[in-house]
């Protein structure tokens, strides 16, 4: 068929939850195709019809009383793998050397990151003929030029997949108040963040969150957020990114 030798056109979007009080970053994000994106998007309004959940969507948002709604929320998430997954990247900021690697310039490393995630998480995912649009957070934006950024992603992407015609079309800021896939993004992300810096182990951790962040790893069928998963799974994954060795 004609569509499928031109290749799809697929959608990305990211967010980064990044608590300078704790040690482990994560930077998420969704991949869809655009052909899907309209039954995606009814299937979510519905579900914010049906729990008059009208509001943001967010991990620092997940209580006791709305662990029904946020479970639902990934739930939806779950039933839609086939056709949209979510990548994640954890980031020990106690390996980063900002002063030896980054032009002592904390911007500029979150920069590499954002970069490394999305050539590695989420290059795997395109195929040739496709083209991609991404959209970060404007929160995120803010840091670098989002056309330098689609301009370096493109060289990479060439040299590691041998994607040749410029894939990335356009990375642009979109505000994660409006935009459902980001919001998704967001309570996926802060479960792992939340575990992985030992959050659901403190005396003033939250019932609902541990419990959410529970149910979402048994969805994934690992033992907890904690742990990366499998290369071979592709619907939900998480990548623990560790610094190369000086030398190395």
């Amino acid at each position: 068929m004609t569509n499928q030798a031109a290749g799809r056109y697929l959608h990305i979007y990211c967010d980064e939850s990044r608590q300078t009080a704790d040690r482990y970053m994560v930077i998420g994000g969704i991949i869809v195709p655009r052909m899907h994106e309209a039954r995606v998007q009814l299937a979510l309004q519905s579900y914010r019809t049906d729990n008059q959940m009208n509001a943001e969507l967010k991990w620092t948002k997940v209580s006791d009383q709305k662990l029904t709604e946020y479970r639902r929320f990934v739930d939806l998430f779950f039933s839609l793998s086939s056709i949209m997954y979510f990548k994640a990247i954890v980031v020990d900021t106690s390996e980063i050397d900002h002063k030896r690697y980054n032009k002592n310039n904390p911007e500029l490393g979150f920069y590499k990151l954002m970069y490394q995630f999305l050539l590695h998480s989420f290059g795997q995912e395109l195929r040739p003929g496709d083209r991609c649009t991404i959209h970060l957070d404007q929160r995120t934006t803010k840091r670098y030029k989002l056309s330098t950024l689609c301009a370096i992603l493109n060289n990479g992407l060439r040299k590691k997949y041998r994607l040749e015609d410029k894939p990335i079309r356009n990375v642009q800021a979109v505000d994660s108040k409006s935009n459902d896939f980001i919001q998704l993004a967001d309570v996926l992300m802060g479960a792992i963040g939340y575990e992985m810096n030992g959050a659901h182990t403190r005396t003033n951790a939250k019932r609902a969150k541990i419990h959410l962040a529970e149910h979402i790893a048994q969805s994934v069928g690992i033992i907890n957020l904690q742990q990366p998963t499998p290369r071979r799974q592709r619907h939900f994954s998480i990548w623990h990114f560790h610094f190369r060795a000086a030398g190395g």
